[in-house]
């Protein structure tokens, strides 16, 4: 698994455009990416069966079986099923945009390319694609119980369908309305579907560190890391998920507050928090502080709608699928007790403290990294 984990992505670029073409060919290179090119559908059916890429870039526009054909026949074949499809299309064509995720296609780059957005979609679906992979891994392997195996089966079923459900309805009824739509209403959906996405892509992350906690296999890499900077990233992730609910993020964090912790999972804490506070929000604003101490760090965020008694009695299971149900309140404990795990492994902590009767907060607290050089 370590070799599959470590070798480059392939990307099979496919559009009639030399110029379009060239562009994307030497700016994936230049990333690091392995690369293929057709320039007709047929060309790249034939390169997505024999090369078996990770991702593939597809333009809609094209002579001879356009995007929409080439993607429905990818997605009919049982070797090219599985690999993910983002179409390459005009700025402006948001009917087709739409009309692509009908066909197959999980997400869409205009032109002319930003390389930003470029590289930032590829690598989210490559994210996602191993993911998947890993969870076919894991899952098997979860528990010798018939029942706890049968219950994260269950909730992936029920938190996926509904996650991708919502992402069909709103991509659906976009495509059908947007003609009849103000540009105000548009950028509406837009943001809607953004949520809808970062929602599917939280669940699908933590389902996977359910496996790991599950099989032990999550192993703690501790170092040094600025808390300051690991916060601004997960800020950045969930601005866009924010401002569809019309909160402000906000923070009082310095540089150079060092922690020991391993930074993958303190991120991973940290956008679930932060995804959990969005989601259950009594105001208009989220704040993130920190206070520091001898011997550890405490970070704020505030405000939520969240009990204190959902972490009750969270670390005493010694099975984390018992805590698992199709219930939302349940998910919602469930993530917290994945992350009261991943903190115990640092060394950390979570608490829910409420401010008054109705707002509480949430306090993480991590220990301080002493260079004993």
């Amino acid at each position: 698994m370590g070799d599959q984990q470590n070798r480059k992505p392939t990307i099979l670029i496919v559009d009639d455009n030399f110029v379009n073409l060239n562009i994307l060919l030497e700016f994936l290179n230049q990333k690091g990416y392995k690369t293929l090119i057709a320039q007709d559908g047929e060309v790249a059916i034939r390169r997505a069966e024999i090369g078996l890429p990770d991702l593939i870039l597809l333009d809609i526009m094209m002579k001879g079986i356009d995007g929409f054909e080439t993607c429905k026949r990818l997605k009919k074949n049982e070797r090219t099923r599985h690999i993910p499809v983002i179409f390459l299309t005009a700025l402006t064509d948001t009917a087709n945009q739409m009309k692509g995720f009908k066909v197959g296609g999980v997400d869409y780059i205009t032109k002319p390319f930003d390389h930003v957005e470029v590289l930032e979609c590829i690598r989210k679906q490559i994210t996602i694609k191993k993911q998947n992979e890993e969870l076919t891994q894991l899952t098997p392997s979860i528990s010798e119980d018939n029942d706890a195996r049968d219950r994260f089966f269950s909730i992936i079923v029920h938190k996926m369908s509904r996650a991708f459900n919502q992402l069909h309805d709103l991509s659906s009824f976009f495509a059908e309305a947007i003609s009849e739509l103000h540009i105000d209403e548009i950028d509406i959906f837009e943001r809607h579907l953004f949520g809808s996405a970062r929602n599917t892509i939280n669940i699908l992350e933590n389902i996977l560190n359910w496996g790991r906690v599950q099989n032990d296999v999550l192993v703690v890499k501790a170092e040094n890391i600025d808390i300051y900077g690991i916060c601004l990233a997960v800020l950045y992730r969930f601005q866009k998920l924010a401002r569809a609910k019309n909160i402000s993020l906000s923070h009082e964090l310095k540089p150079q507050i060092n922690v020991l912790s391993d930074s993958d999972m303190i991120y991973q804490v940290l956008c679930n928090i932060l995804f959990l506070t969005i989601e259950n929000s009594l105001s208009q604003k989220i704040n993130i502080s920190i206070e520091k101490t001898d011997k550890e760090v405490y970070l704020y965020i505030k405000d939520t709608s969240l009990s204190p008694d959902l972490l009750k009695n969270l670390s005493e299971s010694k099975d984390i699928l018992e805590t698992i149900d199709t219930n939302d309140q349940q998910l919602t404990s469930l993530t917290l007790a994945l992350c009261k795990k991943m903190l115990e492994k640092n060394n950390g902590s979570l608490f829910i403290k409420s401010k008054d009767e109705k707002n509480s907060y949430f306090c993480i607290n991590l220990p301080i990294y002493e260079d004993k050089t």
